[in-house]
């Protein structure tokens, strides 16, 4: 039988509709089940958060590690040297710290350790000055923690004290680092803290301090002015010459671990500051690098001195010497 043409229209559109029903019915069960995927997969990872600061990769490129900062310290080393084979050292401390200076005549080969606690009562020595291998000066502390002058000329085998000597000597209070005191009694030093003091050999009116801000001044007229300040970068320790001053300062990284990055030791340079005037803005500057230390050994836990020609260097469990500036070490 022959459908009529308007039945024939109706059947058609019918199944264009039933086949877009069907279309949307599988597009919607598509979505819905990404949506699921998505959202377990999203569920697996903690949820990102907004923040202010740069978030780090997982896994950060390695990058050298900056060298550690060394600031200089009141010295817990005391070093003072009479020769190329002779030399006397101390520790120091607190108040109630004993006083046992060491000497060495064998070039530091070994040393020879004193009490100059039992036999003067003087305690947590602050200075040697040392004349010869018999002669030696010593400034501490006593009973109340007040300064104490006390000198041994029989190579530490008696100490006697000589308060008078206190008069003209060069010395910092522990007590007191904003004071030097010196030829002409105390003074106000040129910063807030000194940390460590150099009395000239060779000129009793002369001496250098470093302070803890790394600046190191000098003076010729026994505190009564002081040069400009000169900036050693990394100064640790200060000592005094027949020819001026030099510092120990902690240089750049010496050497360091390809496969972390970190900083493995510190160089150590001998800085030769020559003689700071008063009058004069600028000094001379010169350095040798060497070595290859923990930055835990640099900081208070060095001294140095020299002597004909001859530097020493009390360092770790070492004493070293240099007739080179410093440039080699024996």
């Amino acid at each position: 039988m022959t459908q009529h043409p308007r039945r024939r229209r109706i059947i058609a559109y019918s199944a264009i509709g039933l086949f877009l029903l069907i279309d949307a019915v599988l597009i919607t069960s598509a979505l819905t089940s990404t949506s699921v995927d998505a959202a377990a997969d999203a569920s697996s990872e903690p949820a990102a958060t907004a923040s202010a600061f740069p978030v780090p990769s997982a896994t950060p490129a390695a990058s050298p590690t900056a060298a550690p900062t060394v600031m200089p310290l009141p010295a817990t080393r005391l070093l003072s040297a009479v020769s190329a084979t002779a030399a006397w050292r101390a520790s120091t401390g607190t108040c109630r710290a004993p006083a046992a200076p060491e000497l060495s005549t064998d070039s530091g080969s070994s040393w020879t350790a004193t009490d100059a606690t039992g036999r003067s009562g003087v305690t947590a020595l602050q200075s040697i000055a040392a004349q010869s291998e018999s002669v030696a000066e010593f400034i501490g502390l006593d009973d109340d923690c007040a300064p104490q002058f006390v000198k041994t000329f029989v190579a530490g085998d008696n100490y006697s004290s000589y308060p008078d000597e206190l008069d003209d000597a060069w010395y910092v209070d522990p007590a007191d680092r904003a004071a030097v005191h010196g030829p002409d009694g105390l003074a106000s030093a040129p910063c807030d803290a000194v940390v460590a003091l150099a009395a000239s050999p060779a000129d009793a009116d002369s001496a250098a301090v470093l302070c803890a801000d790394s600046r190191i001044f000098a003076t010729t007229n026994a505190a009564a002015s002081w040069s400009a300040p000169l900036t050693v970068p990394g100064v640790l320790t200060l000592t005094a010459t027949d020819r001026g001053y030099i510092a120990l300062a902690a240089g750049d990284p010496a050497a360091s671990s390809a496969d972390s990055g970190s900083v493995a030791c510190l160089g150590l340079s001998v800085v030769d500051v020559g003689v700071l005037d008063p009058a004069a803005e600028t000094a001379a500057l010169s350095a040798s690098t060497t070595g290859c230390y923990a930055p835990a050994e640099l900081a208070a836990n060095i001294a140095v001195a020299s002597a004909e020609d001859t530097l020493w260097l009390w360092i770790g469990d070492l004493t070293l010497r240099a007739t080179d500036a410093g440039q080699s070490w024996l």
